[in-house]
């Protein structure tokens, strides 16, 4: 057979291979969670894009997570209960918890049966990259659909080393997910569960080099950065005190506590993986500084402060730096309950 016929053959072979790959990991994931065979299916799916920045998708599901018709994680609202609203990112909308575990269901079930009734519901306005500057854009209709007597804030942080333009403005229209291998998507998912930290630790730092070998590296995030998110937390708590809704703060928690030791270079480099322009020792310093905003926010308006950052932190209460394992979704919701329910509180 000439080699031409032979490389033709083979790669139609591959190409015949991947395609049933491909068909079965669609019958797979119809049969085990429902999912269309075709159209994409990941996590992108939740989510959409508008003028106003990300936005959830009114009843798209994925794997474990649902959106209700307003495009909240969970459950349809209820008229009948007090509703109690979360702001935040992916730390609040619940990564790798299993269903019903994340912070604000955890949180909803605690002050329940305090209350000894089901009197609140906790509505989970966290979405997987949401800033504060985007939330303040779409923030008062939330709080017209929601109406929530109290707003709990636990924004997530390290979107401030590369904070979104201050007054962004997208075209109005909402962004559809194009077509995805989800072979793909398991194939790195079992890499990523399964390759020896040394090895994954190895590749991050060679990607880590490839994309900042023509960019300034910033030993810490700018003073700018602190600035635009003391400006964003305001206006939302501006926000919030002109709709009547009380604000309990709540400050970032991470893996690491106040500082890192030499066992967790490892996990800062994943955590440098997303935002390879900041090197490892600037993220637990942005933590602090910006942390000191939330304090501060907090004692001059006379706000319910939640301290998270200090004591909430350890590899049983996080999966890698700073998503939590159920434990610390739970000690979390219920510093926040003890927050919610202190009578002594503003």
């Amino acid at each position: 057979m000439p080699p031409n016929h032979l490389t033709i053959r083979l790669l139609a072979a591959l190409g015949v291979f991947l395609v049933v790959w491909e068909a079965c990991a669609r019958v797979d994931d119809s049969w085990t969670d429902g999912a269309p065979l075709f159209g994409v299916y990941d996590l992108s799916g939740l989510t959409t894009v508008d003028e106003f920045g990300i936005a959830g998708r009114p009843n798209a599901r994925f794997s474990k997570w649902k959106m209700n018709g307003l495009g909240f994680r969970g459950e349809d609202l209820r008229s009948d209960r007090e509703s109690i609203l979360c702001i935040g990112a992916s730390e609040t909308f619940g990564m790798y918890e299993p269903e019903g575990m994340e912070f604000p269901k955890q949180l909803e079930r605690e002050i329940n049966r305090r209350a000894r009734s089901e009197r609140y519901q906790v509505v989970n306005a966290g979405l997987p990259g949401q800033s504060l500057s985007s939330f303040n854009r779409r923030a008062a209709a939330v709080v017209r659909r929601v109406r929530p007597t109290v707003a709990v804030l636990y924004p997530s942080l390290a979107i401030y080393i590369d904070p979104p333009p201050e007054n962004l403005v997208r075209p109005a229209t909402t962004q559809t997910p194009g077509f995805r291998l989800r072979i793909a998507q398991k194939v790195s998912s079992a890499l990523s569960d399964r390759a020896p930290e040394a090895i994954q630790t190895a590749a991050r730092r060679i990607a880590i080099g490839a994309q900042t070998r023509h960019r300034v590296i910033l030993q810490r995030i700018p003073e700018s950065n602190v600035l635009r998110f003391r400006r964003d937390l305001s206006r939302l708590l501006d926000l919030l005190a002109g709709e009547q809704v009380r604000a309990v703060m709540v400050t970032h928690a991470t893996r690491f506590g106040a500082w890192a030791t030499p066992g967790d270079q490892a996990m800062l480099i994943a955590w440098r993986a997303l935002y390879p322009a900041l090197e490892e020792s600037g993220f637990l310093d942005m933590e602090n500084r910006l942390n000191n905003v939330i304090r501060g926010e907090a004692a001059n308006r006379g706000l319910t402060l939640v301290d998270a950052a200090t004591f909430l932190h350890g590899a049983g209460n996080f999966v890698e730096f700073v998503h939590f394992t159920p434990r610390g979704a739970g000690a979390l919701a219920h510093a926040i309950a003890d927050g919610l329910l202190d009578r002594s509180a503003p």
